[in-house]
C-alpha cells in the first residue's frame, strides 16, 4: 500500500513537472477540471465514466434552482472544492473552508485549475468557540474527533462564523455544511449568519452528533428557531446503496420573516 501510493505520488510530481496538471470532465453539463492530485490517478487518466468527485446531482439541484446570481456562499468543509467550482457558477462569490492541510492543497488546486475567480479559500476548521484543535484523518471522513479510519491527527485552527463575517463586508447568503458530525457546532456559531442567510444545506451524520454531543433533534430545533423551514430531505447513495447513517437536508428562510440587514 504505501508503495503504491509513493508511486502514485511519484507520477503525480512527473505530470506537473511537464505541465499537466489536470483532467477534463463534463459535470453538469460544462466542463469541470480535475486535478491529477485528487482521485486514482490512473482512472483519472484512462477511464473517462472514472467519476468520484460527484454524485449528488439531487441535491445540488434542489440548492441552485432556489439560488441567485449575486449571491455569496460559504462552504463549510469544503474538501478538494469540486461543491465549491459548481456552487460558483450560480453565485457571486464562494467562500470555501477546509482544516486538513493535504486536502486544502487540493482544494487549491481545483480552484486553480478551473480559473474560479470568484471562490476564495481558507484553512479554518469551523465550530461554535474558537481556538486549536485536533483534526483526525486526512481523507473525506476527516473530522474534529478522532475513529477507527483516523488514526492520526494535525492542529488547526478553529473559527466560528460570526467571528469570520466580522472581517467581511458581505454575509452569507447560502450556507453549506459538510462536517462530519460538527453540524450542529457550525451552526451554534453562526447565528448572526443565520439571522441573514436565505438557504442552509447541511449533510447530517446521524452516527458522528453524538461525538459532539448533539443529536438531529437539535439542531432541527435551532433551525426552527432561526426561522427555516425544510424544503428538501434525501439519504445520499454510496456504492450503489443508500447510506442510513447520512442524510442531506435544505432548509430555506420562512418567508414570512424575511431577510436580516
Amino acid at each position: 500500500m504505501l508503495l503504491r501510493k509513493s508511486l502514485a505520488d511519484a507520477s503525480r510530481h512527473a505530470l506537473r513537472a511537464v505541465g499537466f496538471r489536470a483532467v477534463t470532465r463534463t459535470v453538469r453539463g460544462a466542463p469541470l477540471r480535475i486535478p491529477v492530485a485528487m482521485g486514482e490517478l490512473k482512472a483519472l487518466l484512462f477511464d473517462p465514466t472514472y467519476a468520484p468527485f460527484f454524485n449528488e446531482d439531487q441535491v445540488m439541484d434542489a440548492l441552485v434552482a432556489h439560488m441567485r446570481p449575486d449571491d455569496v456562499v460559504f462552504d463549510i468543509g469544503a474538501y478538494h472544492g469540486v461543491w465549491a467550482v459548481l456552487l460558483a457558477r450560480h453565485a457571486r462569490e464562494v467562500v470555501a473552508f477546509e482544516p486538513s492541510p493535504g486536502t486544502f492543497h487540493v482544494l487549491e488546486e481545483t480552484i486553480a485549475v478551473n480559473r474560479a475567480g470568484n471562490i476564495s479559500a481558507c484553512p479554518l476548521a469551523i465550530g461554535s468557540v474558537p481556538g486549536i484543535a485536533d483534526f483526525w484523518g486526512t481523507g473525506s471522513g476527516a473530522s474534529l474527533r478522532p475513529g477507527h479510519f483516523r488514526p492520526s491527527s494535525t492542529s488547526v485552527m478553529v473559527e466560528t462564523l460570526d467571528r469570520f463575517v466580522e472581517r467581511r463586508t458581505s454575509l452569507p447568503d447560502v450556507l453549506k455544511i459538510d462536517v462530519e458530525g460538527a453540524e450542529y457546532q457550525v451552526l451554534s456559531g453562526a447565528r448572526r449568519c443565520l439571522a441573514y442567510a436565505r438557504l442552509v444545506c447541511i449533510e447530517v451524520h446521524f452516527d458522528e452528533l453524538p461525538k459532539f454531543g448533539a443529536d438531529y433533534s437539535m439542531m432541527s430545533t435551532l433551525m426552527t428557531d432561526a426561522g427555516f423551514v425544510e424544503i428538501m430531505q434525501t439519504v445520499p447513495v454510496r456504492l450503489g446503496a443508500a447510506d442510513p447513517t447520512r442524510m442531506h437536508v435544505i432548509l430555506e428562510r420562512n418567508s414570512e420573516g424575511g431577510q436580516a440587514g
